[in-house]
C-alpha cells in the first residue's frame, strides 16, 4: 500500500534530482520515453518546455513529463494541457511539470470537455504540506480500474470539490473546539462568532505568510505561538491580542516597543482587525492554546495556501479566498449571514460578469468583442487588434462599489493583465500584476 509517509518521500527526492519518471512509475505508467520534434509540433508543446516525455498506461492513459526553466505558472500550464487536449483529444492525459532547480511540481488532469476545468495541483518543493503527501497518496491509490474511470478520479482527486469538503470539515471542527474550550462567561453563540473571528484572521495571516510578507518568516504564526503559549490561555493575551490590535491595524510609525518585536508586519486598515462590538462586550473571552494550536499547528500547516483564485476553465487544488469565502458562509448563522450581506458568487458567474463587463466598456474604444473572446479561448489575433487593445487599456479604471472579500476584483485583476501581455506587455507577470493593481483596481465596501 501506497502511503502518506511514501509520497512525501518521493516528493523529497524530486528536490534531490530524482527524475519525475519516479512519480509516473507511481501513477502505474510505463518506462517514458522522449517525445521527437514532429509530434512535440502537433501537441504545440513550444520549446521553453525541456525534457519532454511521455509515458503510456493503459488503455488512453497517457503522461506527459516537462521541466522548464521558468516559474510553473498557471497560464503556462493551462495553454500546454489545452495544446494537449486539442493535439490528441482521443487520449486521456495527465500532465507532470517540474522547474529545472527543483522547487516546484505541478499535476495536471486535462479533460476534452470545453464546459469543464482542468483541475491542478501545484506542490512547493521547497515546503511539503502534509495535504500535498495526502494528494499524491490518493492519485496513486485510484491507478487501478478502467482507464476512464481511473482518469475522473485524478480528476476528483485534483479538483476543489473534494479539498474543500475536506477543509471545511476541519475548519468546522476547529472553530467548534474554539468556540467550546473558550475560558469566559459568554453565551455559547458569542462564543462561536469570536471563535469564528479570531478564525478567519489567522487564515487571512496565513495568506500573507505564504506570501512572506510577515517579517519574511513562511512560518510566523507557529514560530511565535511557541514562544507566546504557556499553556492554559496565554496565547490569546500574548500573541493575538497585541497581533490584531497593537499591529496590524496600527501604521509602523506608531506602534508601541512590544508591537514592533513581531519585526516587518504590514499596517492593514481593512477594519478586520478592528476590535468589534462582540469583542468589547465579551473582553473576558480567552481562548485555549490547545485549541489554537488546532489551528496554528494542525489546520494551517496542513494546507496550501495561495491568493490565486479559481477560474472557469481552471482550478488549484489549494486553499484560496473563494474557497475560504464558502467555508465560512457556511458556518456563519442563516441570520447573521442575512445581517451581513455575506454570499459569495461563484467563480463561473464572476468569469461572465467581468469578461461581459469588459467586452462592453473596451467597445467604446475599438475593441471588438470577437478579438476579447478570441483572446480568452487562447487564440491569437491580429497586430493592430493587439494595437488597439493595447491602446484602450491605457488608463483603464475597474471600481467596485460593494467588493465584499474581493472576489470580482481579483478576476478583475488576472484579466486585465493577461490582456495587457496580449497587448503586447512583456514583462514579468508579476510586474503586470503589480501596475493593474495600483493604478487599475479600486474597491469600496
Amino acid at each position: 500500500m501506497f502511503t502518506s509517509r511514501d509520497a512525501a518521500t518521493l516528493l523529497t527526492g524530486l528536490t534531490r534530482g530524482a527524475p519525475l519518471t519516479t512519480l509516473s512509475d507511481a501513477l502505474g505508467f510505463s518506462e517514458s520515453l522522449p517525445l521527437d520534434k514532429a509530434t512535440r509540433r502537433r501537441l504545440g508543446i513550444d520549446a521553453a518546455w525541456r525534457q519532454v516525455r511521455i509515458a503510456p498506461g493503459q488503455g488512453t492513459l497517457r503522461a506527459l513529463l516537462v521541466t522548464t526553466d521558468g516559474a510553473l505558472e498557471s497560464d503556462r500550464i493551462g495553454a500546454l494541457a489545452r495544446a494537449l487536449v486539442r493535439g490528441a483529444p482521443e487520449r486521456a492525459w495527465l500532465l507532470i511539470a517540474q522547474d529545472t532547480a527543483g522547487t516546484q511540481l505541478s499535476i495536471t488532469a486535462p479533460t476534452s470537455d470545453p464546459r469543464a476545468t482542468h483541475p491542478s495541483y501545484a506542490v512547493a518543493l521547497t515546503e511539503i504540506r502534509e495535504s500535498d503527501a495526502e494528494t499524491v497518496a490518493a492519485l496513486v491509490g485510484c491507478r487501478e480500474g478502467p482507464d476512464l474511470m481511473v482518469h475522473l478520479r485524478w480528476r476528483e482527486t485534483l479538483g476543489r470539490t473534494a479539498l474543500t469538503r475536506r477543509f471545511y470539515q476541519e475548519l468546522e471542527r476547529c472553530v467548534t473546539r474554539l468556540a467550546t474550550s473558550a475560558e469566559g462567561r459568554a453565551p455559547l453563540e458569542a462564543r462561536r462568532s469570536i471563535a469564528l473571528l479570531h478564525t478567519s484572521r489567522l487564515l487571512f495571516v496565513s495568506f500573507l505568510e505564504a506570501r512572506g510578507w510577515l517579517d519574511g518568516d513562511r512560518e510566523f504564526l507557529r514560530n511565535h505561538f511557541a514562544s507566546r503559549a504557556r499553556g492554559g490561555f496565554s496565547a490569546h493575551r500574548r500573541l493575538l491580542d497585541p497581533l490584531w490590535f497593537g499591529t496590524l491595524n496600527t501604521p509602523f510609525a506608531q506602534r508601541a516597543p512590544s508591537a514592533r518585536e513581531f519585526g516587518r508586519v504590514p499596517f492593514l486598515n481593512g477594519g478586520l482587525f478592528t476590535r468589534t462590538a462582540i469583542e468589547r462586550e465579551h473582553r473576558d473571552l480567552r481562548l485555549s492554546d490547545a485549541a489554537l494550536e488546532e489551528i496554528i499547528g494542525g489546520l494551517l500547516a496542513r494546507y496550501r495556501l495561495t491568493a490565486r483564485e479559481s477560474r472557469e476553465d481552471w482550478t488549484d487544488a489549494a486553499v484560496d479566498p473563494e474557497m475560504l469565502g464558502r467555508a465560512f458562509e457556511s458556518l456563519m448563522h442563516e441570520g447573521l449571514r442575512r445581517s451581513r450581506g455575506a454570499f459569495y458568487t461563484p467563480p463561473a458567474l464572476i468569469a461572465q460578469l467581468t469578461r461581459d463587463g469588459l467586452s462592453a466598456a473596451l467597445a467604446p474604444h475599438g475593441v471588438q468583442e470577437d478579438h476579447l473572446q478570441r483572446l480568452w479561448e487562447g487564440e491569437r489575433i491580429t497586430r493592430r487588434a493587439r494595437q488597439t487593445l493595447g491602446r484602450a487599456l491605457e488608463g483603464f479604471r475597474v471600481l467596485d462599489p460593494a467588493c465584499g472579500s474581493g472576489a470580482f476584483l481579483v478576476y478583475v485583476l488576472e484579466e486585465l493583465a493577461n490582456l495587457r501581455k496580449h497587448a503586447g506587455d512583456d514583462r514579468a507577470s508579476g510586474l503586470r500584476r503589480r501596475d493593474v493593481l495600483t493604478r487599475c483596481i479600486y474597491g469600496v465596501d
